[in-house]
């Protein structure tokens, strides 16, 4: 996940009335819902594509223990890029046995002698990705998701082009589906991003996103890429010269601690920090 300081499009959208929704049926998409999104005045009003989806891929998360082989773990405390102060280790993320993936971002254990970029590490938590197993270009993405909050908390849904090459390379590509400011827990955040370009926006919720379950989506296309919430719109990057989304793209879940879009976690930070997943679907038009 890359901060960039060129914006193509940004549109920041107030939700009133927002309540979770569970879909029903494992081959249904997610359909948008028909009610009115209240948008802040300077904000243009978005609408979904009109598309019909065929169910792709998706990940129930109905086991115990570890995730999926779907699934790959990274390990290690390198900073990932903007000097991130976990750890990344397998063991933490795992399926609850209640039809949930639980990330876990905990405090290190005193007697650890797991290193980082910084010295010893302070924090462990986990990114699982489907590099070697799933990719897909344009569609629908979704995932339910219960977001955990706090100072230098950054937990993640997102997407990262298919050897695209590394962050800031002419063919780097990432899709954020929801990605929060810990110590923002009103505001959900959607971007697009590529090499010295931005685009999304962002959502203003009624309520804390830790305080329940919310669907969380894009619906990419040649055209645009379109942030959603329950079904609701509210952000848009239409296609432009150069567009660098039109390869494959694999999925990413991570729960970062610290780094310097988030900054670090004080004492106020409650630790472990639970990144809960009940699922994920991808679509295609059919």
């Amino acid at each position: 996940m890359r901060r960039s300081t060129l914006a193509v499009l940004c549109a920041v959208s107030l939700v009133t009335g927002l309540s979770a929704w569970r879909l029903g049926g494992e081959e249904a998409a997610p359909a948008p819902s028909v009610l009115p999104v209240a948008q802040d005045s300077q904000a243009p009003l978005f609408t979904l594509p009109k598309t019909r989806w065929k169910k792709t891929w998706g990940d129930e998360f109905n086991g115990e223990g570890a995730p999926s082989r779907a699934w790959r773990a990274l390990s290690g405390g390198t900073g990932w890029g903007h000097e991130a102060r976990q750890y990344y280790t397998p063991a933490n993320a795992r399926q609850d046995g209640y039809g949930n993936l639980v990330i876990t971002a905990e405090k290190a254990p005193r007697s650890s002698r797991l290193q980082c970029w910084y010295g010893r590490c302070t924090h462990l938590s986990a990114r699982i990705q489907t590099d070697r197993s799933f990719t897909q270009t344009y569609g629908r993405f979704a995932a339910r998701v219960r977001i955990p909050t706090g100072n230098g908390v950054w937990p993640a849904f997102w997407m990262q082009r298919k050897n695209g090459g590394l962050v800031g390379s002419p063919t780097y590509g990432e899709i954020d589906v929801i990605e929060t400011r810990g110590q923002e827990p009103h505001l959900a955040r959607g971007y697009a991003h590529a090499k010295d370009l931005k685009g999304g926006g962002v959502l203003l919720m009624p309520e804390p996103l830790e305080a329940g379950y919310h669907v969380y989506g894009v619906d990419w296309t040649p055209k645009s890429i379109t942030w959603w919430v329950d079904g609701k719109p509210y952000a848009q990057l239409p296609r432009y010269k150069n567009w660098p989304f039109a390869k494959p793209f694999f999925l990413v879940l991570s729960l970062q601690v610290g780094g310097s879009w988030v900054g670090p976690p004080d004492r106020t930070t409650r630790f472990p920090a639970r990144l809960t997943v009940d699922w994920i679907r991808t679509y295609k038009a059919s």
